[in-house]
């Protein structure tokens, strides 16, 4: 037995040395979807956030490349540069949200802050502090964070997405106010945890685990799809075999769970603490802009799930909200309300997914350069 064990360890200790000096350095382990994303971390203040000053290929979904850059203070950016805290010279325009906003699935330059500043030239200066993920405690934190460092900004433009209602649900805070990270807030038996971290170590250093873990995914993912079109097929009241891998996307995008509260009473009902919380915290976020001479707006806008299905709470709750704290409110959903909505998606939302393209995102710009002044 003693053997059987001591080869099995040798085994994976010449895998794992034979990985990190020769797989390691080609294009297929650098591009995979498994690469550790050692750029996103934790953040003892706001939960997570993006390094500083990095230029990373970073896989979005399950196959879409997109190149990532930040600047000196960690915001998703152009090119690696200084962000000083004070820009005499250009009117600075701030964009807070979550992966909408950070741009998911986009090269930096088809992203939101990458278009207004393609077309508000160089007079303005665009930061987007933006990250997967985001909601108001965490948009408070950080933009609560940078103010106090001494950063000066002219204009604020807050985007509210309809998962931030639902991730406020889960947010902790340690007893100096911070934000716990997703670690702090695991409870995971210590055996759990040493599987876990094992299993983690394996899989971004032997090229056996890796493939294994790949292979399981994949296998994952097939029996998602299958899963997937069962539902759709019967929705449309198709066969299964005749329904399309277009018919089996539009169903994925447009039943996406978390957005269900936005026209369903009892998700709704369930959902009521998170609203709360966005409030508290979208409240402190626009009385801190205010007081720092930081003109503002609060922005919504639908996931493919509110155009097919349409909205009763998420737009109308904010425009009330916004009326009632006196706060400058735009939304997108007229922008996004189509006739043919099949099509409309399809062509304005990355395949598959709930998050913008460039053509749905010209029209978040359109929108924005139309109602404000800049």
């Amino acid at each position: 037995m003693k053997k059987y064990i001591l080869f099995f360890v040798s085994a994976i200790l010449i895998d794992i040395i034979i990985s990190n000096l020769v797989f390691k350095n080609t294009k297929y382990w650098k591009n995979s979807a498994w690469e550790k994303k050692w750029w996103r971390v934790s953040s003892s203040i706001y939960h997570h956030d993006i390094l500083p000053n990095i230029d990373q290929i970073e896989i979005w979904g399950e196959k879409i490349k997109q190149r990532l850059i930040t600047n000196s203070i960690g915001f998703r950016d152009k090119k690696i540069r200084k962000i000083s805290k004070i820009n005499p010279d250009n009117k600075r325009i701030l964009l807070i949200g979550d992966s909408f906003i950070e741009g998911s699935g986009l090269n930096y330059e088809d992203t939101l802050a990458g278009q207004l500043e393609s077309y508000l030239g160089s007079e303005f200066e665009i930061l987007n502090s933006a990250v997967g993920s985001y909601s108001p405690s965490i948009y408070y934190k950080k933009i609560k964070y940078y103010i106090d460092e001494g950063y000066k900004f002219d204009q604020a433009l807050v985007f509210l997405d309809v998962s931030d209602i639902y991730d406020e649900m889960f947010i902790k805070f340690n007893e100096q106010g911070n934000i716990l990270t997703y670690e702090e807030t695991k409870e995971r038996p210590i055996y759990k945890t040493v599987f876990y971290s094992t299993g983690r170590l394996l899989r971004d250093n032997s090229t056996t685990f890796r493939f294994l873990n790949i292979l399981s995914d994949r296998t994952e993912l097939i029996k998602n799809y299958i899963k997937l079109k069962s539902k759709a097929s019967k929705e449309l009241k198709k066969g299964f075999f005749e329904t399309k891998r277009d018919d089996v996307m539009f169903y994925r995008m447009t039943h996406i769970d978390r957005g269900f509260w936005t026209f369903n009473e009892d998700r709704y009902n369930e959902i009521k603490f998170g609203l709360l919380q966005s409030e508290k915290y979208l409240i402190k976020l626009f009385k801190l802009l205010k007081e720092n001479d930081i003109n503002s707006t609060l922005i919504v806008y639908p996931w493919p799930t509110q155009i097919f299905y349409g909205d009763e709470y998420h737009e109308v709750y904010w425009k009330n909200f916004s009326e009632k704290n006196e706060i400058n409110f735009i939304s997108l959903y007229d922008e996004f309300k189509k006739e043919n909505k099949r099509d409309f998606i399809f062509n304005n939302f990355i395949y598959g997914d709930i998050h913008w393209n460039l053509e749905g995102t010209t029209i978040v710009k359109e929108k924005v350069i139309k109602s404000l002044k800049f």
